[in-house]
């Protein structure tokens, strides 16, 4: 199963929300969604939707985990430089102007590997 059909079917599966409604026309018509839109998909899908933008060669993931969201910045090759976590205001103002911005299954994230997480502890920088 492709990203995308997985996450039309989260989507699907929250459809009862304007926000997710508007993301997943987005994704199935080329429509627009906008970050604010996005960023209530995540929370309304209870975090199964992650975000993913590029800011420069830098992957910047968001995700929404229980009552925050969180953001990690990956450089190439898989090298952690960054992670916060912050409100609704504060991802929109980071995820503001970034280019590629996308949803993607929270499993194909690195969010969702504590494991990598935890080896990479190592490499993250200050």
């Amino acid at each position: 199963m492709s990203d995308e059909t997985e996450v039309r079917d989260v989507l699907l599966e929250h459809s009862d929300q304007q926000p997710v409604r508007n993301v997943f026309q987005a994704i199935t018509d080329d429509a627009e969604a906008d970050l604010a839109d996005h960023v209530e998909a995540m929370r309304a899908t209870d975090g199964d939707i992650a975000l993913v933008a590029r800011d420069g060669a830098a992957d910047i993931y968001a995700r929404w985990s229980g009552s925050r969201f969180e953001l990690l910045t990956v450089w190439p090759p898989w090298t952690v430089t960054g992670y916060d976590t912050t409100d609704r205001s504060g991802l929109e103002d980071q995820l503001t102007g970034l280019a590629g911005l996308r949803p993607m299954p929270h499993d194909d994230t690195p969010f969702a590997s504590p494991e990598t997480l935890t080896s990479l502890r190592g490499l993250v920088w200050p």
